[in-house]
Formats: C-alpha cells, sequence, structure tokens
C-alpha cells in the first residue's frame, strides 16, 4: 500500500468505524481510547490502517457529497466577475482577478466533488471564472508592458 498523507476526514471516518467496533464489542474501551489516540496521531495511510488491525473494515471511505452551494457560489462569483470586468472595461482588473481564480477553483471543486445535479452549473462558474482570470491576467500583462516602456 502506498504511503499517502490523510486528511482530518479520513481521521474521522477512521475514528467512527474505531467507535462501532467499540459498540459492537470488538474492542474494550481501553483499545478504543489507544486506538482513536493513533488514529489522531497518524500523518500517513499506513499509520492510519494501523489503528484498524485485526478489525473487519471496508477499505474504501465514502465519497463525500457536497450540496449544490458550492456550484452556485462558483456561479456567482463568477458572473459578479464577468459584470466587473464588463462595465469597467477590464479597469477594475485587480478586483476580477480574485473574483476569477475563486470562481474557477470553486467551480472546478464543486464539478469534481458535488452532486450530479449541478455539475452544470459547476461548470459554467468555473467556465466563467477561466474567462475572468485570462482577461484580468492579460490587462495585468498590458499595464506591465506600459509601465516597462517608460
Amino acid at each position: 500500500m502506498a504511503t499517502l498523507l490523510v486528511s482530518d476526514h479520513e481521521r474521522e471516518y477512521t475514528v467512527g468505524l474505531l467507535r462501532r467496533h467499540l459498540l459492537s464489542g470488538r474492542l474494550t474501551a481501553e483499545e478504543f481510547e489507544q486506538r482513536v489516540g493513533e488514529a489522531w496521531r497518524a500523518r500517513y495511510s499506513q499509520e492510519l490502517w494501523q489503528a484498524l488491525r485485526f478489525l473487519p473494515v471496508d477499505r474504501t471511505p465514502p465519497i463525500r457529497r457536497e450540496s449544490s452551494g458550492t456550484a452556485v457560489t462558483a456561479l456567482v462569483i463568477g458572473l459578479a466577475g464577468i459584470c466587473v470586468m464588463v462595465f469597467t472595461l477590464g479597469l477594475l482588473f485587480p478586483l476580477g482577478l480574485p473574483l476569477g481564480i475563486s470562481a474557477w477553483a470553486l467551480g472546478r471543486d464543486a464539478r469534481r466533488n458535488g452532486a450530479l445535479r449541478s455539475r452544470g452549473i459547476a461548470r459554467a462558474g468555473e467556465l466563467m471564472g477561466i474567462v475572468v482570470s485570462l482577461w484580468s491576467a492579460l490587462m495585468l500583462a498590458g499595464c506591465a508592458a506600459l509601465v516597462g516602456s517608460l
């Protein structure tokens, strides 16, 4: 098994598994406390699996599905970025750049991890974020070229 860094979500999932084994009688209270401590201290996947030693466990934790809130947020931020860039003719690109990057990142995350019904919204937010980011980057490059030529 490859040694990978583990997240807090994976640690919490492991503690939940240990709790279920405690309630089913496979662990004593002392073993449970010891193994929970091991799980919370684990940095790598092998250390996390060590906390589950000799216990029956499904190796694939469930994928956390987020609500469509992230996708809608990406869409709203992307629209705000487009409006800032269009209505100011790109002059407020310092404001457009963080809006674009945020919409891009949120849209990408929502598209990859979100519910199936919100993937279209997430993709739209992501694409708007890409457009605003590239437009802002071009404006920034133009300003840098203008200042450099002085």
